[in-house]
């Protein structure tokens, strides 16, 4: 019997939950899908699922087999896509790792014209909390320096200069006197990116603010809500903020302060041969990225 068409069968009547469902799935029949996972424990020599009359569930040799298999399927997968693009229409699953603000605010902008400029690529964003490594089977990681796989043989690229602002909208400054000076940030009500309600900043020019305000939450959406509904003053990066700016929704306060100066990069793995839907990826959004810099020097 087929190895692969069997570990397939497995992973579906995981994912499925019984063997009526998988064999829906794969157009077959239940008897079908119970010698292929019969076939398969044979051969393996351990039992993979638990069976009673109304259920099934994994052994803890079958949770094993289930995760190792899916990630090979999909390696697998990888490798059929990635042979197949070389003379035909590029296509496979591209999967990309960003924390939530990048992947929410910055990354999603781009992705509708890619992906009809390239109709048979798929995309998986998968988001990440501020620090936290993202997962080594990625194709693509958008994220500032990370030491970690700086030595975990991935390659670097730089993407665009992370430097914040400070941004509110035009309610917020009716209603409150603009700040004149760095100074009187101090004193104005900020939004603040993180789990408490007061946040020290270094500016570029190497001079210390500490920002508070009466609302912090790590989730993007809602500070970035906040800010357009006057609720306060926020530090962002304008790339974050395209659409907003271009509506006047949210417009620059003191935009000659800048803070959080850092490099953007995208990270890839090493490999032994080119990952097309990655290259196409980068070379559109550099190239995106370069044209939206040149409209602003304009």
């Amino acid at each position: 019997m087929d190895w692969i068409l069997n570990v397939r069968t497995y992973v579906r009547v995981v994912e499925e939950g019984s063997f009526n469902g998988a064999a829906r799935k794969l157009n077959t029949t239940s008897s079908a899908i119970s010698k292929r996972i019969n076939w398969l424990e044979s051969r393996i020599g351990t039992q993979l699922l638990k069976r009673t009359t109304r259920s099934i569930s994994q052994t803890e040799a079958g949770a094993v087999f289930y995760k190792r298999a899916k990630d090979q399927l999909d390696s697998w997968q990888s490798v059929i896509d990635e042979t197949r693009s070389v003379n035909q229409t590029p296509a496979g699953l591209l999967k990309i790792g960003a924390t939530i603000a990048v992947g929410s605010k910055f990354l999603v902008q781009y992705l509708d014209d890619f992906l009809e400029q390239y109709p048979d690529i798929k995309v998986q964003l998968i988001t990440t909390t501020p620090g936290q490594l993202p997962a080594l089977n990625l194709d693509l990681v958008l994220s500032r320096e990370l030491e970690q796989l700086n030595s975990l043989s991935f390659k670097k690229t730089p993407l665009f200069e992370h430097k914040a602002a400070f941004y509110a909208s035009p309610s917020y400054l009716e209603k409150h006197q603009a700040p004149t000076c760095v100074k009187e940030l101090e004193s104005h009500n900020v939004l603040i990116w993180g789990e408490r309600l007061i946040r020290e900043v270094k500016l570029t020019n190497g001079e210390r603010l500490t920002l508070s305000g009466n609302f912090a939450t790590t989730n993007p959406e809602a500070l970035f809500h906040g800010a357009k509904r006057g609720m306060g003053i926020l530090l962002t990066v304008q790339a974050m903020i395209h659409e907003e700016l271009k509506l006047g929704t949210l417009v620059p306060v003191l935009p000659d302060i800048t803070a959080d100066e850092a490099m953007v990069y995208a990270y890839y793995p090493t490999l032994d041969y080119q990952h097309t839907r990655t290259k196409l990826f980068l070379d559109y959004l550099k190239s995106r990225l370069k044209q939206k810099q040149l409209q602003e020097q304009q």
